[in-house]
């Protein structure tokens, strides 16, 4: 069987892009299925309604050459296409009330009065959706109440032959290195980054990425920023790293945890939202109440003062990446799901 699929995708500069861009690039080293992806310009996230002039007439594509539309769950409708399914993803919901606390007014009337209704009708009318975590599929079942035989779950994998362990010798051995991957919002907890070095000696020191987005908003002596790096570059920083910080206060998944698992780095993180489901605490790293800085605090003392500790939940997250979240598993279960649903779509 002959399968084309189209990825259409409203680029977030997150972690939805990355997932798309590894789910095309894994389909076509794993399997025969032959895959276009086409990023949409942020503005039609504002003018959704606009994206099937757009793909017509701006980029001349026809979407009944395709077998099958996968496309982010916020905006899908769109993309419906007659006589074709409908695949879409769920990434995270940000209408957890512990999340919507930290979103300004602006926010909350576009999550309620833009997104919300448009991921309704979405969820509504898709022919499968799929959760990157248990996490975001109980979500939607609770903020949307999708059915949950509707919502079928599949965590995001991680590249295990390039995100991997590889001697990294830094100058300053004295040095505790810190690392933080992600964008520079509120989200992902970076006010709290400041209050935590703050409450560290000064052997700690805390490199952090400015994510997909360029930003540099700290002052602070012992708080470097790395700004955007391309892939190459953020292996080797994990690889550098001793621990990573990651204060998030929602995931859909949690790419940064699993990468620099996949490298063999102990994380400290928040027991919020999908992180669970990745680290288990006091086993392969540790879970922190959200928000309580003194607890980030003293987990990380706690790894700093063991280097055996650190060096066996390395390994430990190594071995669970490479047997639970690797890219060829989550091609695999796409794979699975993709052909069912072509075959039961042209057997009407």
């Amino acid at each position: 069987m002959d399968i084309r699929i189209l990825f259409l995708v409203n680029r977030g500069h997150a972690g939805g892009d990355i997932y798309f861009k590894n789910l095309k690039e894994s389909l076509e080293s794993y399997t025969d299925i032959k895959t276009d992806l086409i990023y949409i310009p942020p503005l039609f996230e504002k003018t959704p309604f606009l994206l099937p002039f757009y793909l017509k007439f701006i980029r001349k594509i026809n979407l009944s050459k395709y077998n099958l539309i996968h496309a982010n769950a916020e905006f899908g409708h769109f993309f419906r296409t007659k006589g074709r399914p409908l695949f879409v993803t769920v990434h995270h919901i940000v209408f957890d009330d512990r999340y919507q606390k930290y979103t300004s007014l602006l926010q909350k009337l576009f999550h309620y009065f833009w997104i919300k209704p448009n991921l309704s009708r979405t969820l509504r009318i898709a022919d499968r959706v799929i959760a990157v975590s248990n996490y975001t599929k109980n979500q939607t079942v609770k903020y949307f109440r999708v059915s949950p035989q509707k919502i079928e779950v599949i965590h995001n994998g991680i590249d295990i032959e390039k995100f991997k362990p590889v001697s990294n010798k830094i100058k300053n051995t004295n040095e505790i290195r810190l690392l933080f991957v992600g964008n520079l919002i509120k989200r992902k907890g970076v006010d709290l980054l400041p209050k935590i070095m703050n409450k560290l000696e000064d052997e700690y020191v805390l490199y952090y990425t400015s994510g997909l987005r360029t930003r540099n908003i700290f002052q602070h002596k012992r708080m470097f920023s790395l700004r955007k790096l391309t892939q190459e570059e953020l292996i080797k920083e994990y690889n550098k790293c001793d621990i990573l910080l990651l204060p998030t206060r929602l995931e859909g998944f949690g790419y940064a945890v699993a990468e620099a698992m996949a490298c063999g780095k102990p994380v400290v993180t928040t027991n919020c939202s999908s992180l669970p489901e990745i680290v288990k605490n006091g086993e392969n790293g540790f879970l922190c109440e959200m928000n309580n800085v003194d607890d980030f605090v003293e987990k990380i003392k706690i790894l700093e003062g063991n280097k055996k500790l650190r060096e066996k939940i390395g390994k430990v997250n190594r071995r669970k990446i490479v047997q639970n979240f690797s890219l060829e598993k989550m091609v695999k279960r796409y794979t699975k799901l993709y052909k069912t649903l072509i075959k039961q779509n042209e057997s009407g």
